[in-house]
C-alpha cells in the first residue's frame, strides 16, 4: 500500500530512529500522522487522577554481588576463551562468538541474581543435593515411576528457593537445610520493600507488586509474610472464576495491604483502583506492558493520587533494561506524540543481549 510513501531502499530504520536527527523525526512523523489515529487518557479523560513516578535504584548487598560477580566471571571466562580462539580482539556483540541460546541463558542468569540470588542454586552444594534428593525421594516427590538418579539429576537444575520449597513440602518438621527468614532478604529489593511496605501501609497506601515471574511471586510472598503485609495473589495459574474474586476482595477489604501479580496475567484488563501505588518488581524490556500494569489502578474510578516506583538494581542488567525501556518510550513519544512520562530525553541506543553482555563482560 503506497509504496512511494513508505520505501526504505537499503535504510535501516531502527538505526533511524535511534538517531537524534529531529528533522528525520519530525518527517516521520508526519508520514504517519494521517495513518495512525491514537488517543491518550489524558486527552478524554480529564478526571484522571494524577500519576507520579518514582525509580528506585538499590545496592547489591554482600551474597547477592558475590553471586552476580561470581556467575559474570564464569560467563566472562568462557567468553575470553572463545575470543583468544577467534579474532584475539574483543567484539561489540557476542552473536556469532558464542551461540544465541547460551547468550540468552547468560543474561537471563544474571538477570535472576539481580532480581534475587535464590533464582539460582549457590546454596546448596551437590553433596547437600544428593541428601535432600535421598531424603524426599522416598515420599513422592519426584513420582514413583522416577529412579533416584534421575531424581538427584532433576534437583541440580534446581534453584535455591526450589529446594527450600521441597523439603518444607517433603521434609520432616525442622529438616536440615531449609532456609532461614533471613535468606528471603538476600536481596536488595527486598530489603527495599521491608522499608518500604510497611511505610506505606501506616499511610493508608494499597500497593500492587508486580513481577515477571511466579516463582519470584513465591518469594514475595515469602517477604510480605515475614514483613507482616496482608496480600492476595493473582497470575497465570489462578483459575479464571477465581479471578474476579480475588479482584472484588482486594477492592473492598481494607485490611488488604498488597496484591502480587504476574505482569502478563495481572497486567491487562483488571480493574484494581482498590490500590493507589503500583511497585514494579522487575521491569519488561517492553515498556508498554508495564505501563498496562500501571493502569490497574490509575483509571476511571481512582480517588486516590497513583504513584508508581520502579525497583532497579544497580550496577547489573537491570540497568540495561531500563535504559532501553526508556530509549523505546523517548522513541514512542517522539515519534508518535505518545505522552510517555518522561522526565528527559535519552541518548541511550537500542542495545541487544549479545551487545549487552560483551559490554558487561569483555572490558
Amino acid at each position: 500500500m503506497m509504496p512511494d510513501i513508505f520505501a526504505t531502499g537499503e535504510v535501516d530504520l531502527k538505526k533511524l530512529l535511534n538517531s537524534e536527527d529531529h528533522e528525520l523525526i519530525s518527517r516521520i512523523k508526519s508520514i504517519l500522522g494521517p495513518f495512525i489515529l491514537r488517543r491518550l487518557k489524558s486527552d478524554v479523560m480529564q478526571q484522571l487522577v494524577p500519576k507520579t513516578q518514582h525509580v528506585n535504584f538499590v545496592s547489591m548487598g554482600s551474597e547477592q554481588l558475590k553471586a552476580y560477580n561470581g556467575a559474570a566471571n564464569e560467563y566472562r571466562a568462557i567468553c575470553e576463551a572463545r575470543t583468544a580462539k577467534s579474532s584475539g580482539q574483543y567484539p561489540q556483540n557476542l552473536v556469532g562468538l558464542i551461540p544465541k541460546r547460551q547468550i540468552s541463558n547468560y543474561f537471563m542468569q544474571l538477570r535472576k541474581i539481580a532480581n534475587h540470588p535464590l533464582l539460582i542454586r549457590r546454596i546448596y552444594s551437590d553433596k547437600d543435593v544428593d541428601r535432600i534428593a535421598r531424603l524426599t525421594y522416598p515420599k513422592g516427590a519426584f513420582g514413583f515411576e522416577c529412579s533416584l538418579d534421575r531424581a538427584i539429576q532433576a534437583l541440580k537444575n534446581y534453584n535455591d528457593f526450589a529446594i527450600h520449597q521441597l523439603l518444607i513440602t517433603h521434609g520432616d518438621a525442622g529438616t536440615k537445610g531449609a532456609l532461614k527468614d533471613e535468606h528471603v532478604f538476600a536481596s536488595a529489593k527486598c530489603q527495599a520493600l521491608a522499608e518500604l511496605l510497611p511505610s506505606l501501609a501506616n499511610d493508608g497506601h494499597r500497593v500492587l507488586i508486580f513481577s515477571q515471574w511466579t516463582t519470584m511471586l513465591d518469594i514475595l510472598e515469602w517477604a510480605l509474610e515475614v514483613i507482616g503485609i496482608t496480600y492476595r495473589r493473582l497470575d497465570g495459574g489462578t483459575p479464571v472464576i477465581e479471578r474476579q474474586t480475588i479482584v472484588d476482595t482486594f477492592n473492598n477489604d481494607l485490611s488488604i495491604n498488597a496484591c502480587l501479580l504476574s505482569t502478563r496475567a495481572g497486567g491487562q484488563g483488571l480493574n484494581l483502583i482498590g490500590a493507589d501505588t503500583v511497585i514494579i518488581h522487575d521491569m519488561d524490556f517492553n515498556p508498554q506492558m508495564d505501563r498496562q500494569a500501571e493502569d490497574r489502578c490509575h483509571r476511571i474510578g481512582q480517588q486516590k493520587p497513583v504513584t508508581i516506583y520502579r525497583l532497579v538494581t544497580k550496577e547489573s542488567v537491570d540497568e540495561s533494561i531500563y535504559a532501553i525501556a526508556r530509549r523505546k518510550l523517548v522513541l514512542d513519544a517522539a515519534v508518535l506524540q505518545s505522552g510517555a512520562d518522561l522526565d528527559d530525553r535519552t541518548d541511550v541506543p537500542e542495545q541487544t543481549m549479545g551487545e549487552i553482555l560483551a559490554s558487561l563482560l569483555l572490558v
